[in-house]
């Protein structure tokens, strides 16, 4: 299995090039759904993630949002995407 947030998408793809969302953003109205969901994905499967090699950076990026919060209660009450 392999998650990404949505600027990686951008880097490596031409998908968001008409896209209404900012894969820069993990709030808001424009937040992108693939960058703020790769956040909500992450501290539900903080262990698992911790413990491999590839993955462990993600989780101490987690640790330093400072919009983590946020973050996760907009991806709680996200009705599309």
């Amino acid at each position: 299995p392999y998650t990404s947030g949505g600027a990686y998408i951008n880097k490596m793809s031409d998908h968001c090039g008409d896209c209404e969302f900012d894969p820069k953003k993990r709030v808001g109205d424009d937040a992108c759904p693939f960058t703020a969901g790769y956040w909500a994905f992450t501290p539900r499967h903080r262990d698992m993630l911790a413990r491999n090699n590839r993955t462990r950076r993600a989780v101490s990026s987690m640790d330093r949002l400072g919009d983590l919060e946020a973050v996760l209660e907009q991806e709680s009450a996200r009705d599309r995407f």
